[in-house]
């Protein structure tokens, strides 16, 4: 039989596994709609890293990718996503998840691309996503999500592209923005955003897609801005600027 050393050895080996094998299985518990079935496949029959839309690394076997986009999935995000510690690319674009962003997001240390563009997510963008500081793409656009657009996005030093368009933000944008200098594509399109478009924008070399139509934003474009030579696309209408 087996004795409790053997047992005890034996641990080590599937906890890193097992971590995510429950993380997975409870974002799999908040799923309420699922006309396609895919969660069925998600069962102990086979490892998880073969489930429908799971990527994992070849030597450690961990999750690096859960990508699930337009399966007609709707349900909340479970906090478990937070212990998917190896994970790069999260993406459910296209779906119907609803409620929160949950807080435990900035346990994804490795996170850089966050996708969650056309669901009917609320609240506000949490706080604790300062701590993915290796996001390139994040896509929240066509979501219900409110509140201020936070000035911590302006500590991910890393960010190429930030989408908002199609939200219920509210506030002035922050100036911490223009210290992105690696963005390239900024989308706030119909929101509810008020104040003027920051000084700091002059500053984003590598800006080419800027969109702002449909807000309440007035004041004037700033000067510098005129002089970004990347810009391809420039679209402030439907606003207040003078």
């Amino acid at each position: 039989g087996l004795n409790l050393l053997s047992l005890a050895t034996a641990i080590p080996v599937v906890r890193g596994n097992d971590t995510d094998r429950h993380a997975l299985l409870q974002f799999k518990a908040k799923i309420t709609g699922d006309q396609l079935n895919i969660m069925e496949f998600w069962n102990s029959s086979i490892h998880f890293c073969q489930w429908i839309g799971v990527t994992c690394g070849r030597k450690h076997r961990r999750v690096t990718k859960l990508k699930l986009r337009n399966l007609k999935l709707s349900g909340s995000l479970s906090p478990y996503i937070g212990n998917l510690s190896f994970l790069r690319e999260f993406d459910l674009v296209d779906n119907s998840f609803y409620n929160q962003i949950p807080q435990e997001i900035g346990g994804l240390r490795r996170l850089e691309a966050l996708l969650l563009t056309n669901n009917s997510i609320s609240g506000e963008i949490p706080s604790n996503l300062s701590a993915c500081s290796k996001l390139i793409l994040v896509h929240m656009s066509g979501n219900q999500l409110t509140g201020e657009i936070p000035s911590f996005l302006g500590l991910l030093s890393n960010l190429k592209v930030l989408g908002f368009v199609h939200n219920s933000l509210r506030g002035s944008i922050p100036p911490s923005l223009g210290n992105l200098s690696s963005l390239e594509k900024l989308g706030l399109r119909t929101n509810a955003l008020s104040g003027i478009i920051p000084e700091a924008f002059g500053r984003l070399r590598n800006l080419s897609f800027f969109t702002i139509f449909g807000n309440a934003i007035s004041g004037i474009v700033p000067v510098p801005m005129f002089n970004l030579s990347n810009i391809r696309i420039f679209d402030i209408g439907a606003n207040k600027i003078q």
